[in-house]
C-alpha cells in the first residue's frame, strides 16, 4: 500500500478490513501487565496497528479519534556515528579532530611566541658584551 497514491498497490487484508468496520475495544491495542509483573503485548500486535493505520491514511479516517488507536510513537534513534566504510569513518573523524584543533590554535600560537619569548630573554645574557 502506498500512502500519497490515490489506488494502493495493493488493497488491506481482510483482517485490516474487519479492524476498520468493526473496531476492537481500545484496550486491545495496549500491552497488559500481569500481576507477576510480566508485560504481556497487545492483542492485536504492533505490526497490525501500523496496517491498520495505514489504511485509515488512504480512507482519511481518523485512527485515535475514531478506533481507538494509541498515538504513534517514533522509536527510531538518531545515529551518532556516521554510516560508512572504514576509510569514510576515520576521514570523518580526521576531520573532526583537525576542527576542533583549528578552534583552538589561536590560543596555542599565542603561548607558543610567549614561552619562545622567555626562552630568548632567559638566553640573553646580563652584560651587553
Amino acid at each position: 500500500m502506498k500512502v500519497g497514491a490515490k489506488f494502493p498497490s495493493r488493497m488491506p487484508t481482510a483482517y485490516v478490513l474487519r479492524h476498520l468496520a468493526f473496531p476492537p475495544p481500545p484496550s486491545h491495542y495496549q500491552p497488559s501487565v500481569q500481576l507477576d509483573g510480566s508485560v504481556r503485548p497487545p492483542q492485536v500486535s504492533f505490526r497490525d496497528q501500523g496496517r491498520i493505520r495505514k489504511a485509515c491514511r488512504m480512507a482519511d479516517i481518523d485512527p485515535i479519534a475514531v478506533l481507538g488507536l494509541p498515538e504513534e510513537v517514533a522509536t527510531h534513534k538518531k545515529a551518532v556515528q556516521p554510516r560508512g566504510n572504514k576509510r569514510e569513518v576515520k576521514l570523518y573523524e580526521k576531520e573532526k579532530k583537525i576542527e576542533e584543533s583549528m578552534a583552538r590554535m589561536d590560543e596555542r600560537i599565542a603561548s607558543w611566541k610567549e614561552e619562545r619569548r622567555k626562552a630568548k630573554e632567559a638566553a640573553k645574557p646580563e652584560m651587553p658584551f
